[in-house]
């Protein structure tokens, strides 16, 4: 009974945990590059600005930033392949609080692109986080090996936990 269960759960589990690196390292390679977008309204005001405030990241932002992040994640992945069906190519580079970057999409395209953008900033908020302080975070990645990791490390247990 032993050896069964030894073969059957040990290589669903290294599946799991190779599953849950290569996702939390291709978020956190997103989120550092730019590829999940900021947030706007159809008005054209921002609504999440980048202005950061430079305060320490603690362990509650932390988990509350993956927990918004992998809940944006499969919304942003939608809303890029449509975008790519419509205009036929790659999407340019689409920030949300640019209305530059919506406004050299076509209609069709824009509209998902608006609609993404508000509902992450409806999942950002049901994470507990201001626009403002997820943007804050965003740009702290980007020169902060430390904050990579923990963030990192967060995803992957997110992952874990919930079977991913």
């Amino acid at each position: 009974m032993m050896s069964f269960c030894h073969k059957y759960f040990r290589p669903r589990l290294i599946q799991v945990l190779g599953q849950s690196i290569v996702i939390g390292s291709l978020t956190t390679v997103g989120l550092v590059s730019g590829l999940i977008p900021n947030l706007t309204a159809s008005s054209g005001r921002e609504v999440f600005n980048s202005t950061a405030y430079a305060e320490q990241v603690n362990n509650a932002e932390i988990r509350d930033y993956a927990k918004a992040v992998l809940g944006m994640e499969p919304a942003r992945q939608e809303a890029y392949n449509e975008i790519k069906k419509i205009i036929g190519q790659e999407p340019p580079a689409i920030a949300c609080y640019k209305t530059e970057s919506l406004s050299q999409l076509p209609r069709s395209a824009r509209r998902i692109a608006v609609n993404y953008c508000n509902r992450s900033k409806q999942i950002v908020e049901s994470n507990n986080l201001t626009s403002e302080r997820f943007n804050a975070i965003t740009q702290e990645l980007q020169g902060d090996d430390n904050l990579k990791n923990r963030i990192s490390n967060e995803l992957i247990q997110i992952q874990n936990a919930s079977g991913r």
